[in-house]
């Protein structure tokens, strides 16, 4: 989140080290609107940037890459990428000369970038509270905030800090300048429709909209775990409930919990805990309600519930050896 709003401030602060201009792209990795952009388009965008005559464009997209590359070679110019949607998007389009630059921002990690290219990866996380409170007095000017110390504090932990969330809320709470921020954290104080608040008619900045692109860009056994560990109620979970909510094995549920997290829709912030901000949950427990039966959804609670089960059975025997075992049905399948 704020990866297009941080990779163009970095190039307008920085743009003297590139004397020799700029290039931007919006690749539309994620978007629902569009499909993501053809490598063609994009080179023979920075083609016309260049004031290329049509022609001396050639006719073949290999020809039309080798262009693009000669006339950045030598040259200090920074290139952005904004949205790849996958490591092969980006790949046909990065310079391949050491004067140039590129950053390339995704919902994604792009793992296959860093594997194959001189790339340093940047993952952008949850703003620290001093930072949250620095956007909203930004936002809403300094005296409103400190009015309002204890809402501005609620306001900060029920957008998750997410930055996209506190400048929905900071831009509603700047249109309504009589309404007490107290007020628009009762909004977003109810679980029920808890991101109704952060909608917005513009996708861009529409909370929902936006968690739908990374949601809809994993396989199907990613988008059904997400959907049930919305239906968990702990702050995290490991690998053995994960695979246990979705009847799975762990094999099957390591792989689509590493497709969620590589889709930056779950955090695995210790080896083998996974977790995800409210927000996200949120989003998750919607689309369970409205994906799923309610026959599925309760399934699943009673085999994470199984699992928890047997477990601390497992345990207590293990610390109290001498005494005498519970009598349990067997786990349900999962």
């Amino acid at each position: 989140m704020g990866k297009t709003t941080l990779a163009v401030h970095w190039a307008r602060q920085t743009e003297n080290r590139f004397p020799d201009g700029q290039l931007y792209v919006n690749l539309s990795g994620f978007s629902t609107a569009d499909l993501p952009m053809p490598t063609a388009k994009a080179i023979r965008g920075f083609l016309d940037a260049f004031a290329v005559p049509p022609e001396r464009i050639p006719a073949s997209l290999d020809e039309q890459a080798k262009l693009y590359r000669s006339l950045l070679a030598g040259r200090r110019m920074l290139v952005v990428l904004d949205n790849a949607r996958h490591s092969d998007q980006a790949r046909a389009l990065l310079p391949g000369s050491t004067t140039a630059m590129t950053i390339v921002t995704s919902r994604h990690e792009l793992t296959g970038l860093v594997a194959t290219e001189d790339t340093h990866l940047l993952t952008l996380g949850l703003l620290s509270a001093t930072e949250a409170h620095e956007l909203l007095a930004l936002r809403l000017g300094r005296d409103r905030v400190a009015a309002e110390p204890e809402a501005a504090d609620e306001l900060i932990a029920l957008c998750a800090r997410l930055p996209l969330a506190l400048a929905i809320a900071a831009a509603r709470a700047a249109a309504r300048p009589a309404f007490l921020l107290a007020t628009l954290a009762e909004e977003l104080r109810d679980n029920r429709a808890r991101l109704d608040p952060l909608e917005s008619k513009d996708l861009a900045t529409n909370l929902r909209a936006v968690f739908s692109w990374s949601y809809r860009s994993v396989g199907a056994d990613a988008a059904r775990m997400f959907r049930l560990l919305g239906v968990h109620p702990g702050p995290d979970i490991s690998l053995a409930a994960a695979a246990s909510l979705a009847g799975t094995g762990p094999v099957d549920a390591r792989v689509a919990l590493r497709e969620l997290t590589e889709a930056h829709l779950l955090d695995e912030h210790r080896p083998g805990r996974f977790a995800f901000h409210e927000l996200l949950r949120a989003y998750a427990t919607e689309q369970a309600a409205t994906v799923d039966s309610d026959a599925d959804r309760d399934a699943a609670m009673h085999r994470m519930l199984d699992h928890y089960l047997h477990t601390g059975r497992t345990a207590a025997l293990l610390v109290h050896p001498p005494l005498e075992p519970i009598a349990l049905d067997p786990g349900q399948p999962g």
